[in-house]
């Protein structure tokens, strides 16, 4: 018995519109548990202010957090200084993680890839030097949250026991080991790869925000002129 076409497109729509709709549950999960993990670890949530916290930024700032606010927290033996920049540096690192081992390191990767094509896309002040090494920074710790990933499944943990394994041994590559990029302004960006070369190749240096903004000069340069 052959569908027909109308039948074809009907069935193939409605497998499109599940796939979304289950990639979009996941990604949701994913930002879910990001939150969850960065309000427990890191004392407050940035990703999508959920989880409720007294922790404000009222320290003094240190010269790792290029003189941004702090705060003191507390997880489990270990205290530590942490700003703004440091908790993006753990969203990035643990979300990449999660997503690698449940998904595996290729579309894991593929994954953030697409998170900073949003974040180019979405960006409604234009693409500055500040996000350009913030391209870089994010790729790079996406890198160490798949490799965390990798260091779990060798060990074979499952569950709860793997999410914890991981946000401790992103801890010690904060705090310890410092491999984890903690601010766009850290000298170690200078020294990462391309973004091509890091798996991120054709993503622009300019936005539409900075075509408007450019064509916004040149007429009002035009006007300018005429009115000379």
């Amino acid at each position: 018995m052959r569908l027909k076409p109308k039948k074809i497109a009907a069935f193939a729509l409605a497998v499109v519109l599940l796939c979304g709709a289950l990639s979009g549950l996941y990604v949701l999960s994913i930002l879910w548990r990001v939150s969850a993990a960065e309000h427990e670890v890191m004392g407050k949530d940035l990703m999508l202010h959920i989880f409720p916290s007294k922790r404000e930024f009222n320290k003094p700032a240190t010269i790792d957090s290029y003189m941004a606010a702090t705060f003191v927290q507390q997880y489990k033996t270990m205290q530590f200084d942490v700003w703004r920049d440091k908790i993006n540096g753990f969203q990035h690192t643990y979300g990449s993680a999660l997503a690698a081992f449940e998904l595996g390191d290729f579309l894991a990767d593929k994954l953030f890839v697409a998170n900073e094509f949003a974040e180019w896309f979405f960006d409604k002040d234009g693409v500055s030097e500040r996000d350009l090494r913030d391209r870089r920074r994010d790729l790079e710790n996406n890198r160490i949250g798949r490799e965390i990933a990798k260091q779990a499944h060798e060990a074979s943990y499952f569950g709860r026991d793997a999410e914890e394994f991981i946000r401790d041994r992103i801890v010690l590559a904060i705090e310890s080991e410092r491999r984890v990029i903690t601010h766009w302004r850290q000298p170690h960006v200078d020294a990462l790869p391309s973004e091509r070369a890091m798996g991120c190749p054709h993503l622009p240096r300019k936005n539409g925000y900075d075509c408007y903004r450019s064509v916004r000069k040149k007429i009002k340069a035009f006007l300018h002129r005429q009115d000379a």
